[in-house]
């Protein structure tokens, strides 16, 4: 049994986003070119040990979606952005700063469902839900 699970997201965004969020999405979806500037994840920290045994930390921005999403315009509307990926557990806190920050620009206060989580052992697939900052993933 895999610790891997299925994301698929599918999230209405308000109109209005600004540019360089939507350049960063689509970098995310891979639709697009890394942005000189991130705005909705800034931090993606890795820690390496060096020849000497110390720990090194670097930030090594990386795109946080496959590219079997889309990001589309609703004319008039907003946007919508699907996606579907394979995630393991060590990648729920990078992803989960994006998810939140999708969920931030939904326009909806109060929790949001996101999108769903399956485990590869199951047919049914759960809500996965952004409250208060935080996504709900599973135990």
């Amino acid at each position: 049994m895999s610790d891997a699970l299925e994301l698929t997201l599918s999230v209405r965004l308000a109109e209005g986003l600004p540019d360089g969020e939507l350049a960063e999405l689509r970098w995310h979806l891979g639709l697009g070119e890394q942005p000189e500037h991130l705005v909705l994840v800034t931090a993606f920290p890795e820690v390496e040990e060096d020849d000497d045994g110390g720990l090194i930390a670097e930030n090594r921005p990386r795109p946080l979606l496959d590219s079997t999403g889309d990001l589309a315009a609703l004319p008039g509307d907003g946007w919508t952005l699907t996606a579907h990926r394979t995630v393991h557990p060590a990648e729920f806190e990078p992803l989960g700063r994006l998810l939140v920050a999708l969920a931030e620009r939904t326009g909806i206060t109060g929790p949001v469902v996101i999108g769903q989580l399956r485990s590869p052992d199951s047919t049914l697939a759960e809500p996965l839900l952004v409250r208060g900052g935080t996504v709900r993933w599973p135990a």
